[in-house]
C-alpha cells in the first residue's frame, strides 16, 4: 500500500509536470493528493524539501546505476555500459529538466535546495563518484586509455546526455527511445575511437 508520504510526492511530481511550479502550493498539492495541507508538513519540513524529493525520486534509478558501476568492471563490453548509463542519465534528466529549470528561476527556493544538498551531503558532484571509480577501474585493466583523467571522462560523458535531455526538453521533442539509443550508440562509438587502447579504430570492447 503506498505510503501518505509518496502519495504527496507523487502528487506534487503530477502538478510540476503538468502545470509547473507556479501551480505547487500547498494547498494545491493537499487538494491533487487529497489529504489535509496540515499533513504535508508532517512529512517535509517545508516545500522545497517536497520538491527535492520529487527530483531524488525521478532520478533515484540512475543514481543507483551509477554508484553500483564499480561491480560492473570488466564484464560486458565497455561500450555496453556507457550505453546504458547515457541512456539512464539521459531520461532522468529530461524529466528532471523542467523543474530544475523552475528552480534556478527562484533564487530562494534554489538557496533552500542548495541548502538541503549541502545538509545531507548529496548532490551531483557525488552522484558522478560512481562513474569515475568504474572508469578509472578500467584503465588500470587496460580496456580503456589512461590517456585522459577518469573524472574529465566521466564529465564528458555525462554531459552528452544532460544536454540532449535539455535540448529536446526546451524544444518540446518527445524522446523516442530507438532514436535515442542510436544517438547515444553514435556518441559513445565517437568517445571510444579516441579512447580505446587498441589501434586503427577497431572496436574491441
Amino acid at each position: 500500500m503506498r505510503s501518505s508520504r509518496q502519495n504527496i510526492i507523487e502528487a506534487t511530481q503530477r502538478i510540476l509536470q503538468t502545470r509547473g511550479l507556479t501551480w505547487a502550493t500547498t494547498r494545491e498539492i493537499a487538494r491533487e493528493a487529497k489529504i489535509t495541507e496540515g499533513l504535508i508538513y508532517h512529512h517535509f519540513k517545508d516545500k522545497a524539501e517536497l520538491i527535492y524529493e520529487v527530483v531524488e525520486t525521478l532520478v533515484s534509478e540512475t543514481k543507483d546505476l551509477l554508484q553500483n558501476l564499480p561491480l560492473r568492471v570488466g564484464t560486458r563490453t565497455l561500450r555496453e555500459n556507457l550505453e546504458e548509463v547515457l541512456y539512464s542519465v539521459y531520461k532522468a534528466h529530461y524529466e528532471i529538466t523542467p523543474i530544475i529549470c523552475a528552480i534556478f528561476a527562484d533564487r530562494k527556493l534554489h538557496a533552500r535546495m542548495l541548502e538541503i544538498m549541502q545538509e545531507r551531503g548529496i548532490g551531483p558532484q557525488h552522484t558522478i563518484q560512481g562513474l569515475i571509480v568504474y572508469l578509472a577501474a578500467e584503465q588500470r585493466i587496460g580496456r580503456l586509455s589512461d590517456a585522459v583523467d577518469a573524472q574529465t571522462i566521466a564529465k564528458c560523458l555525462l554531459f552528452i546526455s544532460t544536454q540532449a535531455a535539455t535540448n529536446d526538453q526546451l524544444m518540446e521533442l518527445t524522446p523516442d527511445k530507438e532514436h535515442i539509443r542510436r544517438e547515444i550508440h553514435n556518441y559513445v562509438q565517437i568517445l571510444m575511437t579516441g579512447l580505446s587502447p587498441f589501434t586503427k579504430g577497431k572496436d574491441k570492447l
